[in-house]
């Protein structure tokens, strides 16, 4: 499987408060929602050799899209050495297990889709603040992303 993503360090574009972050939000139902198309159509890998590289990746604001077998192994994710692994276990700041909470909340919402809240270090600024992550089902894994909010 193959996301070709180069991350080029901290980039801050636009300023983080509340207009930041409602457009973030829609950006990232947008981004899943376009995933959950592909994905359903054509699978994974496939979807994303098929579709725009918008549909997943978003250099500019930092989005991006991973998925997640049931079990909590990534399947896709922009830094492919992730790919494969079982991430279930892992934990938040504040010892959150919020990969099984991202999986549980999308399983409990198949249709609607789910949001899961968690402290997370953004990349871009190297500061943590509350991540806001959307994910829905689609041909029986899970497709998130999400973005930071409230840095500090």
């Amino acid at each position: 499987m193959c996301l070709a993503v180069v991350f080029a360090g901290p980039v801050l574009l636009a300023p983080r408060g509340a207009l930041a972050g409602n457009a973030d939000r829609a950006a990232v139902v947008e981004m899943v929602d376009a995933a959950v198309a592909a994905i359903d159509r054509y699978g994974v890998p496939r979807a994303v050799r098929k579709t725009a590289p918008r549909t997943w990746y978003r250099s500019r604001s930092g989005l991006y899209i991973f998925v997640l077998g049931r079990d909590g192994t990534l399947l896709l994710h922009p830094d492919e050495g992730m790919e494969g692994r079982n991430v279930a276990a892992t934990l938040d700041a504040k010892g959150k297990p919020f990969i099984r909470d991202i999986i549980a909340e999308t399983l409990a919402a198949p249709h609607e889709g789910a949001w899961t809240e968690y402290i997370w270090l953004d990349p871009r600024t190297g500061t943590s603040g509350t991540k806001h992550t959307y994910s829905r089902l689609a041909a029986g894994v899970v497709v998130a992303a999400g973005y930071i909010s409230d840095h500090g």
